[in-house]
C-alpha cells in the first residue's frame, strides 16, 4: 500500500516511521510546508518519499492508496474532499474539521466515491483502554453512572516563555479543545457507548498573552452533561498552571469502579471492595529507532494501523475503528461546547 502523508510536524516525526514499519505499506510521497524540514531519519531511508511544497501537485503526481491528512485544522476538508473524489482513502487528524457543517459535507460525500475516511483516535487501542472497554462490556462495573476524565499539565511557565503559533489562534481551531479535548470525547463516546443527551461547557484561556503573542484560544476546557442513558460525564483539562498532576480517568458503576492514572496504571474496585490494580501484559515491544515522541505513540498507534489496514484492503471493519462517522459526531460535540 502507497502512503502520502500531507504536514511536516506529527505526521513526519511520529507517523511516517511507525507507518514505514507496516509488512504492507510504505510511505512514497510527503508534502510539507515551507516551515518544515525532512527529518533526518526519513532522508537515510532505502525508499526515500518523494517531497512536495504543494499537497494538490503530490495528489496529482502520485499514486495513492492511502493518505494520512496531519497538516493544520483549517485545511483538512479541503485535503480530505479532494482525496476522496480521486478514490484515495484517507486517515485524517483532529479535529476532524472546523465545523460539522463541513464534516457532514466529508460524511456524504464519501458515500458517493470509492474512498475510506477514517479519524486519528488511535488511543482507542492502547492496550490498556483495551481492558478498560473488556471490563465495561463484560459487565464488570454494572449500568455505567457517572464517566469522569480529567488532566492537569503543568504548562505555565511554558505558555509565557515560548511561542505558540496557529496553537494559540483560535480561527486557526489550536488550543487544548480541538489537540486534546476531542480525543477525551471520543473516548466518552466510545467507552460508554452512548451519545450525548445534553451538555455544558465553559473554555477559558488562563495564559493570554506570552513570548510576545496575544493568544484566543482556550488551554483550559470543563466540559459537564447527560448520556442518553441517564449516566452522567465531566471532561476537563487545564494547562495554564505550576503543577499537574497528569491524566485521570474513572469509569464509576452500579456494580463497582473503574480507574485509569496516566494511561499506565488501571485499578478496578468491586461494590464495597478497595481497589486494585490490574496488571497489563504489553502486547508489543516498542522498537528501539523510533524517537521518543514516536515511541510514546507506537503502542496504540501500531495496532491502529493494522485495522485501518484490513478495513481498506480486505474491507474488515474492527468494531473499535474509528470511522467518519465518529468523526462528525464528534465534530457535532464540538459544535456545541463551541456554541455554549
Amino acid at each position: 500500500m502507497r502512503v502520502g502523508i500531507v504536514g511536516g510536524g506529527f505526521g513526519l516525526s511520529v507517523q511516517a516511521p511507525i507507518v514505514n514499519m507496516h509488512p504492507k505499506m510504505e510511505v512514497s510521497a510527503v508534502s510539507t510546508m515551507n516551515r518544515h524540514c525532512i527529518p533526518e531519519e526519513i532522508l537515510y531511508w532505502e525508499n526515500r518519499p518523494n517531497h512536495y511544497k504543494n499537497w494538490f501537485e503530490m495528489l496529482e503526481k502520485e499514486k495513492i492508496d492511502l493518505l494520512f491528512v496531519s497538516s493544520l485544522p483549517i485545511y483538512h476538508f479541503e485535503m480530505v474532499k479532494e482525496a476522496v473524489k480521486k478514490g484515495i482513502s484517507v486517515v485524517c487528524e483532529k479535529p476532524f474539521t472546523m465545523n460539522s457543517s463541513e464534516s457532514a459535507e466529508l460524511l456524504n460525500l464519501s458515500k458517493s466515491y470509492n474512498a475510506k475516511v477514517l479519524i486519528d483516535f488511535e488511543w482507542r487501542y492502547l492496550p490498556i483502554r483495551q481492558k478498560i472497554k473488556e471490563l465495561i462490556l463484560n459487565d464488570t462495573i454494572g449500568k455505567i453512572i457517572h464517566f469522569e476524565y480529567h488532566i492537569s499539565i503543568p504548562q505555565y511557565q511554558n505558555l509565557q516563555s515560548s511561542e505558540r503559533g496557529w496553537m494559540g489562534e483560535k480561527q486557526k481551531f489550536g488550543g487544548m479543545l480541538g489537540a486534546l479535548g476531542t480525543h477525551m470525547i471520543d473516548c466518552l463516546r466510545w467507552l460508554v457507548r452512548d451519545e450525548i443527551d445534553n451538555i455544558n461547557a465553559l473554555l477559558h484561556t488562563h495564559v493570554p498573552e506570552g513570548a510576545g503573542e496575544l493568544r484566543d484560544a482556550d488551554d483550559a476546557f470543563f466540559i459537564h452533561g447527560k448520556m442518553k442513558n441517564d449516566s452522567t460525564f465531566s471532561v476537563q483539562l487545564i494547562s495554564g498552571i505550576n503543577h499537574g498532576f497528569g491524566s485521570n480517568l474513572r469509569v464509576f458503576g452500579g456494580k463497582g469502579t473503574i480507574t485509569l492514572i496516566n494511561d499506565k496504571q488501571l485499578f478496578l474496585g468491586k461494590i464495597n471492595d478497595q481497589l486494585e490494580e490490574i496488571k497489563i501484559q504489553t502486547q508489543r515491544k516498542v522498537p528501539l529507532h523510533l524517537s521518543e515522541e514516536a515511541n510514546a505513540y507506537y503502542p496504540a498507534f501500531y495496532p491502529f494501523l493494522e485495522k485501518v489496514y484490513d478495513y481498506i484492503v480486505l474491507n474488515k471493519v474492527d468494531v473499535d475503528l474509528p470511522t467518519i462517522e465518529d468523526g462528525h459526531k464528534n465534530q457535532i460535540i464540538i459544535d456545541q461546547v463551541l456554541g455554549n
